[in-house]
């Protein structure tokens, strides 16, 4: 429901201050458009769309515009792993080779490139937090940084693009390949929030798409949130 600004304690010279940031961003070019959304107490007091849907067509962005959210399926995966937690179907420091046995050995890079890794064994098991916190010593191959990151690339753990690419086969590749550090160590942004993907899928006994629509989604009237955009 919209209400005037000054109706939930807001001000409506003050948001439109907003608009007049994003425009200059607009302008260089540096995004195509946006759309931005102030509530509180529950109602929308500024609901903003500014720009295009592309740069290389002039669609306007319009109040119900659908967007890529990438990276902020992240929280969305966890949310939904946590329900698991709920019902007591794991503990957070469970170790990742209780659902993906093929994990049981895994090593930690010491030295070398691809097929001629040096590797010694991790201080301690891999855990469900680790995945949560990104503390797993797991990486990815698009970051460019390591020698892990390249054998991430060289046997496309993360290819996406590829016909009937699953998550089984991602932890299957990443079976093969050592880790950056013990678990634990330290902090790495990395394919974790995809392994917990998987681990719904291995705990859940139902695909990772359709328990997000069964258990997330639908109870939460997110409609327009899914993998694939539907042509209507």
């Amino acid at each position: 429901m919209f209400v005037k600004p000054e109706e939930v304690g807001l001000s409506a010279p003050r948001l439109e201050c907003i608009g007049a940031h994003l425009q200059r961003y607009i302008d260089a070019d540096k995004v195509a458009g946006t759309l931005t959304l102030v509530a509180r107490q529950g109602q929308i007091a500024y609901f903003e769309p500014q720009g295009y849907l592309e740069l290389e067509r002039t669609r306007p962005v319009q109040h119900d515009s659908i967007f890529r959210i990438y990276s902020m399926s992240k929280p969305i995966t966890s949310v939904g792993l946590m329900m698991l937690y709920e019902q007591g179907l794991f503990q957070l420091d469970d170790p990742v080779h209780k659902f993906i046995s093929s994990w049981t050995g895994l090593r930690v890079f010491v030295s070398g490139t691809y097929r001629r890794f040096v590797t010694e064994p991790p201080a301690r098991p891999m855990t469900i937090r680790d995945l949560l916190t990104h503390t797993s010593g797991l990486t990815y191959g698009s970051i460019e940084g390591t020698n892990v990151d390249a054998a991430y690339r060289a046997v496309g753990v993360w290819d996406m693009n590829k016909p009937g690419y699953t998550l089984q086969n991602m932890v299957d590749r990443l079976a093969e390949l050592p880790l950056e550090f013990s678990p634990g160590k330290r902090w790495n942004y990395s394919v974790s929030t995809d392994v917990l993907g998987y681990l719904i899928e291995v705990i859940s006994g139902q695909r990772f798409d359709v328990y997000l629509r069964e258990h997330v989604f639908e109870p939460l009237g997110m409609r327009d949130t899914s993998f694939t955009i539907a042509e209507a």
